[in-house]
């Protein structure tokens, strides 16, 4: 297992975490599986565990019973503020609902302490101030150690994080995002506004984010047809074509190819994959150990090239060589 810094002011952690998934409760063993899921995790060496794979807290209730007295050991990130009932009166990031909603994590997990606290969406019935000075006093009564955000806009998390500079506030220190091979919309503004404030990245690929089958075709999965993402590659067939080449050449599979393209990417800090039948845990354990060469990655990079929109758009226009046209005839 590899390990890397969450940024600047973030903890060790594992290049690749274990979700904790909520049991099926029609598969009777569902509980058992979950449980030595997380213990082949354990023994890889992975110390990041995720929570959030659903909001009433099941999965929560899992991996504490799963890592019972070995908690300290490991690092475990969920979410807070979700709006209970949907209804205004429970604004997910307000200073109540946000205590109430750690607590809840809390008693759950068995624990003291969340070790990343994850801010899933944005409020737009609550004022940011209230929603960063609550995390702020969680940090400071030991409840919460490290903060991030998840899929904001790049000027909002820039804005919040100005704003806790300028209080003394605890910053965020990473950002979750949803990035893939073919989903690199991040890539514009979020990843380098990232960099620029020195915080980490915890990947979470949605499930159209690793479309690739090795049979053949894209699978039609979500917005994923076979025809371009909103925010993807011009060429899904294209891309899969040449994931299909490059995983017959390391005989992995395209899923494996497509962990080991996020890897090699330096924005990112770890890898939170959705263990499941298409994608077991040996499977992702193994694109650990995947080495892509300089030149396949450019050829990946080449071909998942997003899309690009304005103002990329116009900047790329501007700096297309134009054909000189020939001298204008003097009339004389």
């Amino acid at each position: 297992m590899h390990y890397a810094r969450l940024g600047l002011g973030g903890p060790t952690l594992s290049r690749l975490a274990c979700a904790a998934l909520r049991p099926d409760p029609a598969c009777p063993d569902a509980v058992p599986q979950a449980t030595r899921s997380i213990g082949q995790a354990l023994d890889a060496g992975i110390n990041l565990f995720d929570a959030t794979s659903c909001m009433d807290g099941m999965a929560e209730s899992l991996l504490a019973s799963a890592l019972g007295k070995r908690r300290a050991e490991v690092l475990i990130s969920s979410r807070l503020g979700a709006r209970r009932n949907g209804t205004h009166s429970h604004p997910g990031l307000s200073r109540s609902d946000m205590v109430w909603s750690i607590e809840q994590s809390l008693k759950r997990l068995g624990s003291d302490w969340l070790d990343l606290c994850v801010v899933p969406h944005e409020d737009p019935h609550t004022p940011l101030e209230e929603t960063l000075q609550t995390l702020d006093d969680m940090v400071r009564a030991g409840k919460v150690r490290y903060l991030g955000f998840a899929n904001w806009p790049a000027w909002k998390a820039a804005q919040a994080l100005e704003m806790q500079l300028r209080h003394g506030w605890a910053p965020f220190c990473f950002g979750e995002m949803h990035y893939a091979i073919n989903t690199r919309s991040p890539e514009r503004e979020a990843i380098p506004m990232l960099q620029s404030y020195g915080l980490g990245m915890i990947v979470k690929p949605l499930p159209a984010g690793l479309p690739f089958s090795n049979a053949g075709a894209v699978q039609a999965q979500g917005y994923l047809t076979g025809a371009a993402a909103p925010d993807g590659p011009r060429s899904n067939h294209r891309l899969a074509e040449l994931m299909r080449d490059i995983a017959a050449s390391h005989q992995a599979s395209t899923k494996q190819i497509a962990l080991a393209w996020l890897l090699a990417r330096d924005a990112v800090s770890s890898i939170v994959p959705a263990f499941n039948s298409a994608m077991p845990q040996q499977d992702a354990l193994h694109a650990m150990t995947l080495q892509l060469s300089p030149g396949e990655l450019l050829l990946l990079d080449a071909a998942s090239t997003p899309t690009p929109l304005l103002p990329d758009w116009f900047s790329l226009q501007e700096h297309q060589p134009t054909a000189q046209s020939e001298p204008e005839k003097s009339c004389a």
